[in-house]
């Protein structure tokens, strides 16, 4: 047997000599080009069609994907169906897809921990992305996921945070006393929980992991202060312990809910793109004293990130329906270190 195969291994050799049998060997290119957006209640939107001829990479939804959490599981599988049948979701498909959930497509308005359906909810929703029956993702609790893209020198990781099915009631107020936002409040009771033990030790791990360039996508707003509507500032305690987890990492926050789009930062850059379908009735922002650009976009939108790996620069922009630029900040790699 081993003649055998050192005859075997002298003709492989001579034919590649001769050009007779070749290896194609791709490395793996790095992503410079994804698209991130949040809060769809239609699948059919001037929005979604202008997001089709948009540089992609790879597209993120990051919540509120449908609205379903009136109507229990049968509206849910229905509209996860229209979604997936849709001109967009079938256009996105050329590129890789990954998606966490907020509370419409979690189930419950503002809902938490103590919503008694979610674990259907979860099956439905790894069943919208197609994820293999033998999938350990299918086999947790919670939608997290990670994935690593590129080279080593430009690799990205991106990780996708489930804010819904391990976290605590919310602090609320009197309605005299509610901020424009909503009822919530910053809590002191260091109890409470935004991600759940087991999801924090996993994303510890996760950040073990090499990676010259990180994106963190939370459904709900990380950098913003407190403004009554769910942002990460309602447990303080949960937003210093991510600060100290993040210190000395490359990273920047991705997240929608709001129905406008706005560029924060607290100790970590917060891109925030949102709706996709909808605008915002109001069209006035909530306070947020961590803005970094000072307008807000309140008209369908979604966001576009440039990673430029040579100039080692990050740039964020709202996209319009238009395809003209909203809003725009371009971030050197060096100081989207968390400190």
């Amino acid at each position: 047997m081993t003649h055998v195969l050192s005859r075997c291994a002298r003709l492989f050799g001579s034919l590649l000599l001769a050009g007779l049998l070749t290896i194609q060997v791709r490395a793996e290119e790095p992503l410079r080009h994804i698209l991130f957006g949040s809060c769809l209640d239609t699948h059919e939107h001037p929005m979604l069609d202008r997001t089709l001829t948009l540089p992609c990479d790879l597209f993120l939804f990051m919540g509120d994907n449908v609205y379903a959490d009136t109507g229990g599981i049968p509206l849910m599988q229905e509209k996860y169906r229209l979604l997936k049948q849709s001109r967009f979701f079938k256009g996105l498909r050329k590129v890789p897809v990954m998606a966490t959930w907020d509370d419409h497509d979690f189930g419950q308005n503002d809902g938490g921990a103590d919503f008694t359906h979610k674990r259907e909810a979860q099956t439905e929703f790894w069943n919208w992305l197609d994820e293999p029956a033998d999938s350990p993702r299918r086999r947790q609790e919670g939608v997290y996921t990670t994935r690593t893209f590129g080279p080593p020198g430009q690799r990205l990781q991106v990780i996708l945070l489930d804010t819904r099915y391990f976290r605590s009631p919310l602090r609320t107020v009197p309605k005299e006393l509610r901020l424009l936002g909503g009822p919530y409040t910053a809590s002191d009771d260091t109890t409470k929980t935004m991600l759940g033990e087991t999801q924090w030790r996993w994303l510890e791990a996760t950040l073990d992991q090499p990676a010259d360039l990180r994106l963190i996508v939370s459904s709900i707003q990380f950098a913003p202060e407190v403004h009554g509507g769910e942002c990460w500032a309602n447990l303080p305690h949960e937003q210093r312990r991510m600060r100290s987890l993040l210190k000395g990492q490359r990273v920047a926050f991705l997240s929608g809910d709001r129905h406008w789009s706005e560029f924060s930062h607290h100790g970590a850059f917060d891109f925030t793109s949102s709706s996709m379908t909808q605008k915002h009735p109001r069209g006035t922002p909530t306070a947020n004293r961590h803005r970094i650009v000072p307008t807000t976009y309140h008209l369908p939108n979604v966001g576009h990130l440039q990673i430029d790996w040579d100039a080692a620069t990050l740039t964020a922009k709202i996209i319009r329906e238009d395809g003209g630029v909203a809003l725009e900040h371009r971030v050197p790699f060096a100081e989207l270190v968390v400190e």
